[in-house]
């Protein structure tokens, strides 16, 4: 288990310095290239965490929030298990006032006209004078830890601009340092929206702090669909690299949907007809856009409310729509889980830790960056894989959470997530061999070839079997 201890320092000026879990920094982390072994991350190899706060007049309501802040982060087996590979430290500075649309707090951060959110106008990279001594202050915050790692990507990593990862995510900013600011306002202690680049950096601003964290650390998207009528304009990258890797897919073809070895089909063989029904690892709809893209499990830190549906996508049938089969915006089903990443995300997490920490390369590798990250795919797939499903029990995460997912029952009549039409199995490719792997029972078919194709009113009633 990760140490959860926190230690403070006073300084001048009201300012307070913490170390969270120290006794993990650099403490043993799996060796993901020799199975059963251990490894100490060199202390230039860390990644640093920089915890900061804006709209906190008191350091005993901070100091309340990075106890929270380190419990909800431990909590995810991925960052317990690699704890030793962070070093978490933050600074509290006092502010006069709390976060509002006024612009007063220590920091300036810009909030909706709610109040409620961080807004997602752009504001951090304005010319006004609360945008300008927003980037100071928060510069010479990170910078007053001096030992701060601030290597970067280089900037002539191209992998293009099309995809959920982009260059702009990428070229110069900071591959080992993630801050994370926490927002205090009078709506809400933490307010949320991670604007993603600033200060050749990623800044986390968040009311789920360690899903915003995970977007600025692993590049993950939002899995909830934002607008239910907004389609995809994004596409799968060519080849395969730790530095594109993406949550979402933006197609439905089974060679192009980068976690099929974590589908029923793959890995961890699981067929329909058994129980509990394999649902994990399919195409589940939405990714911040509603049609065209598709993330790999039902719920996930990473998704949310905003317009989900939380069973089909026919208005009569689902709980989330009104009586009058319309939506309220920003109304949708909580598929928000606190405490997991779906198998996918956490090897994405996995794979960009041991991409920072540099445990992906060997002396001969390409010079070239994006060649290098391509090449260090192709070692995480030959060396890594089968050693992280050990180190994590990922077989067995996957059949605790499909167990999960056979007692729910999301349905507005009852029908459990296996009936729903949220998913589909990907059209198979005739470059990847896919099916089952051996003689299905009728129900087995039914379900493995995909449950979802068959219009609703054909489907059997709760608690009928398929035929």
């Amino acid at each position: 288990m990760a140490d959860l201890s926190i230690t403070a320092s006073e300084e001048s000026n009201g300012r307070v310095r913490y170390e969270l879990g120290p006794d993990n920094w650099g403490s043993p982390v799996p060796d993901l290239r020799h199975r059963g072994s251990t490894l100490e991350v060199p202390t230039d190899s860390l990644v640093d965490v920089v915890i900061l706060g804006d709209g906190y007049t008191t350091e005993s309501g901070f100091r309340a929030q990075l106890d929270l802040w380190l419990e909800a982060f431990f909590a995810l087996p991925v960052y317990d298990t690699f704890a030793g590979a962070f070093r978490i430290r933050a600074l509290f500075t006092p502010s006069d006032e709390l976060a509002s649309t006024g612009r007063n707090s220590f920091y300036r951060v810009s909030l909706t006209d709610s109040g409620t959110g961080v807004a997602k106008d752009g504001w951090w990279n304005e010319d006004d004078g609360d945008s300008g001594l927003f980037r100071r202050r928060l510069s010479e915050s990170v910078d007053s830890f001096d030992d701060v790692h601030l290597r970067r990507y280089s900037s002539n990593i191209d992998v293009g601009d099309s995809y959920a990862v982009r260059n702009r995510h990428l070229r110069d900013t900071y591959r080992n340092l993630v801050v994370s600011m926490l927002v205090g306002t009078a709506a809400r202690e933490n307010v949320r929206r991670d604007p993603g680049q600033q200060l050749n950096g990623r800044v986390a601003f968040g009311a789920n702090a360690i899903h915003e964290f995970s977007h600025a650390f692993g590049f993950l998207s939002d899995e909830y669909i934002d607008g239910r009528d907004r389609a995809n304009d994004r596409r799968n990258p060519d080849k395969p690299s730790v530095f594109t890797l993406s949550n979402l897919t933006f197609s439905d073809r089974d060679d192009s949907v980068a976690w099929a070895h974590l589908a029923p089909t793959g890995r961890f063989r699981r067929t329909g007809g058994r129980k509990p029904p394999p649902v994990a690892g399919w195409l589940w709809v939405g990714g911040v856009v509603h049609t065209g893209a598709w993330h790999s499990e039902y719920r996930c830190l990473m998704n949310g409310t905003h317009d989900n549906y939380a069973f089909t996508q026919v208005a009569a049938e689902d709980p989330t729509a009104n009586a009058d089969g319309s939506y309220t915006d920003e109304n949708g089903a909580s598929l928000r889980d606190l405490d997991r990443f779906c198998a996918w995300r956490q090897e994405i997490v996995t794979i960009r830790l041991q991409e920072k920490t540099d445990q992906l390369t060997d002396p001969g590798d390409p010079s070239d960056p994006t060649e290098q990250g391509r090449a260090s795919f192709t070692r995480w797939e030959s060396e890594c894989r089968e050693n992280y499903y050990a180190a994590l029990f990922v077989g067995q995460q996957i059949r605790d959470v499909e167990t999960s997912y056979a007692a729910m029952a999301p349905g507005l009549h009852g029908e459990p997530l296996w009936q729903s039409d949220l998913y589909r199995v990907p059209h198979a490719s005739s470059t990847q061999e896919t099916g089952p792997v051996h003689v299905l029972e009728d129900g087995e078919t039914y379900l493995l070839l995909g449950y979802t194709a068959i219009p609703w009113a054909q489907r059997p009633a709760a608690g009928q079997t398929a035929s």
